[in-house]
């Protein structure tokens, strides 16, 4: 019962993000993975299938969009977010359903406080990546950090149906659930 009450939750949150199937490129190696993490048995075992998923997701396939990513993230850490904008939208023009341009879009929003912009990116590349666990786990982080803790725990309850076993989803529901759903001393 509790997994489809998850699972209604994750639709509900992705629906709301806008996020469909068409998005997705057809990868049956990915979706092996993400069986494989569902049938995980704990965080040890599930840790390396994250680490596969996130290495094919920052996989564009094209050489050149994989050093625009580099580059972008490269111009974000030394803090110039204007060049890193400029590589991602070349990033994005030429690869314009990969989603990992948008995840790092929503990165630098999110460290330049721009939650309007970065919770924007996420819903990006959850249209792209409707799998995205990472993305789903940031959104609960935002929602927490501006004060909307029931949209929060849906964002991580959501990540949760996707990845069992994500600390930081896991995290954000034990942090969050006695407060949202009203069991808080």
């Amino acid at each position: 019962m509790r997994r489809i009450v998850l699972a209604f939750a994750a639709a509900l949150t992705l629906a709301a993000c806008g996020a469909n199937e068409r998005a997705v490129r057809a990868d049956p190696e990915l979706d092996a993975l993400f069986e494989q993490l569902q049938e995980a048995a704990d965080a040890d075992s599930a840790t390396p299938i994250q680490d596969q998923i996130m290495a094919k997701w920052s996989d564009s396939g094209s050489p050149t969009v994989d050093i625009l990513l580099e580059r972008a993230t490269a111009a974000a850490a030394e803090g110039d977010e204007e060049m890193a904008e400029g590589f991602l939208d070349q990033a994005t023009a030429l690869a314009p359903d990969f989603a990992e341009p948008w995840r790092l879009r929503a990165n630098i929003a999110y460290g330049a406080e721009d939650y309007a912009g970065a919770i924007s990116a996420i819903e990006e590349t959850l249209r792209r990546e409707p799998r995205h666990f990472g993305a789903m786990a940031g959104l609960g982080l935002i929602y927490e950090e501006i004060g909307q803790p029931r949209r929060a725990l849906e964002a991580y309850r959501a990540a949760l149906v996707v990845h069992p076993h994500y600390d930081v989803a896991l995290q954000g529901v034990r942090r969050l659930e006695p407060r949202v759903d009203g069991r808080d001393a």
